[in-house]
């Protein structure tokens, strides 16, 4: 397997995650150990991440050795330092997708995202992940000109894409729900949602270490050799 080189973390703080509003409220999770020595296993994962804690579960639950080698702590990368947000779709819009590459692979791209947060949410459910999942995201117009903007997106999304989650706001409305008057308009998703990342990495290596794999901590990849 990948070589190792075991070292505590830098410049972390004590927790082992850098100081965040994230980190001073995450549900506190043992270290796991670095590794020492050899380690042998069907697949190896680099990084302790959504990506790699998600594959490692998966992977155990289907019945592969699985080893994880972190560097630092498991989540004390982006994973645990998002903004949390369980968007819909890709980070452009459908109908940009659309212009882009097609009506058909554009909707395969949204199928896929909504697989995506199908699957967070699931495993969240299955495991009992406590991450403080809350339904619901807002899209906040800052601009008048802003708002027929959105309001044709739900519509397209409602129409042709077979989304009912997604609702227009106006004025009025978006006031009554975010307490300002900073907003002209915007749309509600009530498909997507918010979490504490932190606590969702957490709950991902707890699931699987649960599940068999082995988690190493202040455990650096220096190499990696095909046999």
């Amino acid at each position: 397997m990948d070589e190792a080189q075991s070292r505590p973390p830098a410049a972390f703080d004590p927790a082992g995650h850098a100081a965040s509003w994230y980190a001073a409220t995450a549900i506190a999770c043992p270290a796991f150990p670095a590794l020492k020595g050899e380690a042998k296993a069907d697949v190896c994962i680099l990084g302790g991440g959504y990506t790699g804690l998600s594959a490692a579960l998966h992977l155990a639950e289907a019945g592969f050795g699985v080893v994880v080698l972190e560097a630092a702590r498991v989540g004390s990368g982006a994973s645990g330092r998002n903004g949390g947000q369980l968007h819909s779709g890709q980070r452009r819009t459908q109908d940009v997708l659309e212009k882009v590459m097609g009506r058909e692979d554009a909707h395969k791209l949204w199928d896929l995202a909504e697989e995506g947060k199908a699957l967070v949410k699931g495993l969240i459910a299955r495991h009992g992940i406590d991450c403080d999942l809350k339904g619901g995201l807002i899209h906040a117009d800052h601009k008048p000109h802003f708002v027929k903007e959105s309001h044709d997106y739900a519509r397209l999304l409602r129409e042709d894409y077979g989304y009912d989650a997604i609702d227009p706001l106006t004025r009025e409305e978006i006031r009554a729900l975010v307490g300002t008057q900073a907003y002209h308009g915007g749309i509600i998703d009530r498909g997507a949602g918010h979490l504490h990342p932190l606590n969702f990495a957490l709950g991902l290596a707890k699931a699987a270490a649960g599940a068999g794999v082995r988690i190493f901590e202040g455990t650096r990849a220096v190499a990696a050799t095909e046999e």
